[in-house]
């Protein structure tokens, strides 16, 4: 396992990914300092358009560090060859099973880049060729366990 966030190869399809972040989140600030504008252009005097940008840019880069933290952080992408969970990267040869969907989680190494599941993720227990268990984790944890359900079961019958 590997902490070097690198691509996987280009001609190998991704079976299950989230971003971690819309980056759509970044036009709030952009909208709140066109609708502070508007809003006041309605009030006596006129609006301090130079306040307004002040205050969108300022929220503009508040999310974008938002957006890029969590885009690295809580990034997960599925390949036939690798699991990425954060900037840790698992290859799938070493994952030989699932465990149940039931089955506690606490006490087994987190993958990625924190100490547990991010918050409002769900876990997916698996069991390493070596005898370990680790977890993954994604915001939509049965589609993550079925595609990697579907990986392994392919595998095995190759």
């Amino acid at each position: 396992m590997s902490a070097e966030p690198t691509q996987a190869p280009e001609d190998e399809p991704v079976l299950y990914a989230e971003s971690g972040s819309r980056p759509w989140v970044l036009l709030f600030g952009p909208l709140l300092a066109l609708a502070g504008i508007a809003l006041e252009s309605l009030a006596p005097g006129g609006p301090s358009v130079p306040l307004w940008l002040g205050v969108g840019l300022l929220v503009f880069l508040y999310t974008l560090v938002l957006v890029r933290s969590r885009r690295r952080f809580l990034r997960v992408e599925l390949t036939a060859s690798t699991l990425v969970q954060g900037s840790t990267r698992l290859p799938m040869s070493h994952v030989s099973s699932l465990r149940p969907a039931d089955e506690d989680h606490y006490g087994v190494r987190v993958l990625g880049d924190g100490p547990v599941v991010p918050r409002r993720h769900g876990p997916v227990v698996l069991r390493l060729t070596d005898g370990t268990r680790a977890v993954a984790w994604a915001r939509d944890a049965g589609a993550l366990r079925g595609a990697l359900e579907d990986l392994l079961r392919s595998r095995a019958t190759s």
